[in-house]
């Protein structure tokens, strides 16, 4: 028995370019589609990590605000313990000296929130933002909060050297006497009655006392620069974030 095989006619130019033409499609939209997929999955997660950064800034912000307020609030103090100083006050009434001298040992400073910065650098850094004026917003800011953790070191450098002179000056039972409480703020010591005197009056010693605090004075002045200049860049970057939102 024979076996008769059905024969095909042999296809034409313009069928092969027609079925090329439709297999390029088919591969040029799947690539389309797979770069708009990882182009939207990239854009949500910068939309993400924007506003984990935008709440850090606002949690900074505050911190400031409130850094702001006790650090003036000790520019006023250092103000008083200049003139208890420079006017002589001290020999005739302690009270005054010691009292401002003991409040200058309470420190408030800046401690940033970075959950939100810290993600983003897990996940790849700057290069997940877009947004050029945003990146360079951050780096603004970065440098800042990198200025202030410096000055804040120096700061609490100058405050060691301050204690220690601090010890070879003011009678350490007359600070325990008139602590006040056993929580230490600008406000929870007391004024010493009744002149108690210092353990020296060494021109050289106090001498040494007076320039840490006037080191540690100046200190507070360049971090609070640093710390409204962060407050108006962040300012800035959250208004730049929320337009890209």
């Amino acid at each position: 028995m024979e076996v008769h095989h059905p024969h095909h006619a042999p296809k034409n130019w313009k069928e092969y370019l027609s079925e090329f033409f439709m297999l390029f499609m088919a591969v040029t939209l799947g690539f389309f589609v797979e770069n708009y997929r990882e182009h939207f999955i990239e854009r949500a997660r910068e939309k993400e990590f924007l506003s984990l950064i935008s709440k850090d800034i606002q949690m900074d912000i505050s911190m400031v605000d409130s850094n702001l307020y006790y650090r003036n609030i000790r520019a006023e103090i250092s103000k008083e313990f200049t003139k208890n100083f420079t006017d002589d006050e001290y020999k005739k009434n302690s009270g005054p000296f010691y009292y401002n001298g003991r409040r200058l040992h309470v420190r408030y400073l800046f401690e940033r929130t970075d959950a939100g910065f810290q993600l983003m650098k897990n996940a790849g850094g700057l290069r997940l933002i877009h947004n050029p004026k945003i990146i360079q917003a951050i780096q603004h800011y970065e440098n800042s909060i990198s200025a202030i953790e410096k000055f804040q070191e120096g700061e609490m450098n100058y405050l060691r050297e301050y204690s220690k002179a601090n010890a070879e000056v003011f009678d350490v039972k007359v600070l325990m006497k008139y602590a006040g409480s056993n929580v230490s703020n600008y406000t929870s010591n007391l004024i010493p009655q009744g002149n108690p005197p210092l353990l020296t009056y060494d021109r050289a010693k106090i001498n040494v006392m007076m320039a840490q605090f006037f080191a540690m004075d100046k200190s507070n002045y360049v971090v609070m620069h640093f710390e409204e200049k962060l407050k108006k860049e962040g300012q800035d970057l959250i208004e730049l974030i929320e337009t890209a939102l």
